[in-house]
């Protein structure tokens, strides 16, 4: 939980430390992300703090120069920050190519969402944009003709997008509905 005086509360399971390891003296967050079993905080400066487990890289493999970040979100083992130019970077788990396999001419991002295995960005025209795991169609199935979203999900293997007419589409896995 993010509280108003920009302070974290972590509770559940703490087998990697993700809820007792949060780092001395964090303070002025504005965003928090939580991960398989890490856990993100973004602060007031752009940048961005990872705690828990780091078997995958997600904690200590943070890109250099990574700064002037406006979004985060954490996968199931990757960790996705979302710089103020638009660009996006991700580190951790590659397994599925969520880390290495962004599209080369991704840019004008104004969201991300990191599933378990795939990554998701929203572009400023409303398009979105899926990479990563396809073994349940959470990259390939994105329904024809998705625009004008205004807001992006994703789960463990589905994806989700919020469009600007209030309505929801869903693709991707659907074994528990």
């Amino acid at each position: 939980a993010l509280q108003k005086d920009g302070t974290v509360i972590v509770w559940g399971s703490n087998t990697y430390g993700q809820r007792d390891d949060i780092p001395d003296g964090l303070n002025n967050v504005v965003a928090i992300a939580a991960g398989e079993y890490h856990s993100m905080a973004l602060q007031k400066d752009g940048t961005v703090v990872i705690w828990g487990s780091n078997n995958e890289g997600q904690r200590d493999d943070i890109p250099a120069g990574l700064n002037n970040v406006v979004a985060i979100s954490a996968g199931g083992f990757h960790s996705m920050a979302l710089q103020n130019d638009g660009t996006v970077r991700v580190w951790g788990s590659n397994s599925h190519g969520q880390r290495d396999d962004i599209p080369a001419d991704l840019n004008n991002v104004v969201a991300i969402a990191a599933g378990g295995f795939h990554s998701m960005a929203l572009k400023k025209d409303g398009t979105v944009v899926v990479w990563g795991s396809n073994d349940d169609d959470q990259r390939d199935d994105i329904p024809a003709g998705l625009n004008n979203v205004v807001a992006i999900a994703a789960g463990g293997a589905h994806s989700m997008a919020l469009k600007n007419d209030g309505t929801v589409r869903v693709w991707g896995s659907n074994t528990y509905g």
